[in-house]
């Protein structure tokens, strides 16, 4: 049953302390139980490094009174709500869809004018400008003043490095360093994607430095094959660096040993 907090520090507290797990058991032991619920959260990925096999959106099946923000930069819009089966985070078995608006998605990638539509299960917030990065800011900010401050959000942003070839290192630091206050002035969880083959090694560290929690998928050369591998770079608890290797399999489920 679903349960809405009338006290905002009766939330807060309960966002603070709350770990949830990312259905990987060797992940979850690495990352000392689990991911808080009010964590910004970078995942970093190399070029060919199968990282599909961490996905954010079940995340709201354990947290109660959720709502879903997508910040698009990489696909079309269809596209996007089918990869990322937003739907699925409430269509399944145990859970019962709710009539309410459960996802948002905030769309950098059509750029056909600043419009807002509904479509099943949310609302499309399209952007005319969406590599100024003040008014990206300030989409984010309305959409999120929009949904009660008891309501708990988890935010996908899909990525830095897309949003990077328009906005150079140093404005799109500037422009993290703003928008993950306003998640934590929530404290709302947030996952935000970044290719770091893309970037340069100072602008990676200042991310890893400004996120609570930093998780790498890589891809080595290892016994004539390559192989793929998860590693924890930063967590809020005591953590394990230990290399956590992989293999994606093709229908989407992954083998860990």
């Amino acid at each position: 049953m679903s349960r809405n907090f009338e006290d905002p520090l009766e939330l807060a507290l309960v966002q603070r302390f709350r770990v949830l797990k990312t259905e990987i058991p060797e992940l979850d032991e690495r990352l000392g139980g689990g991911i808080p619920s009010n964590a910004v959260v970078l995942i970093s990925y190399q070029t060919g490094a199968a990282f599909h096999v961490f996905a954010s959106w079940h995340f709201t099946k354990q947290i109660e009174n959720s709502h879903i923000i997508l910040v698009n930069f990489s696909a079309p819009v269809e596209e996007l709500i089918e990869r990322s089966n937003v739907k699925s985070a409430f269509d399944s078995e145990n859970t019962k869809v709710r009539e309410e608006e459960f996802f948002s998605l905030i769309d950098g990638f059509t750029q056909e004018g600043d419009t807002t539509k509904r479509v099943y299960g949310g609302s499309v917030y399209q952007i005319s400008h969406p590599f100024d990065t003040d008014k990206l800011y300030s989409t984010m900010r309305i959409v999120r003043e929009g949904l009660s401050k008891n309501k708990w959000v988890v935010w996908f942003f899909d990525s830095l490095t897309d949003l990077s070839i328009v906005v150079s290192e140093e404005e799109l630091a500037k422009f993290c360093r703003r928008v993950f206050r306003l998640h934590k002035s929530y404290n709302d969880l947030a996952f935000y994607l970044l290719n770091m083959g893309a970037h340069s090694k100072s602008f990676l560290a200042i991310m890893n430095q400004m996120v609570g929690v930093a998780i790498d998928f890589k891809v080595e050369e290892k016994e004539d094959r390559l192989k793929n591998y998860v590693q924890v770079i930063k967590g809020f608890f005591p953590i394990d660096t230990k290399k956590l290797y992989y293999e994606a399999k093709e229908e989407g489920k992954s083998i860990f040993y």
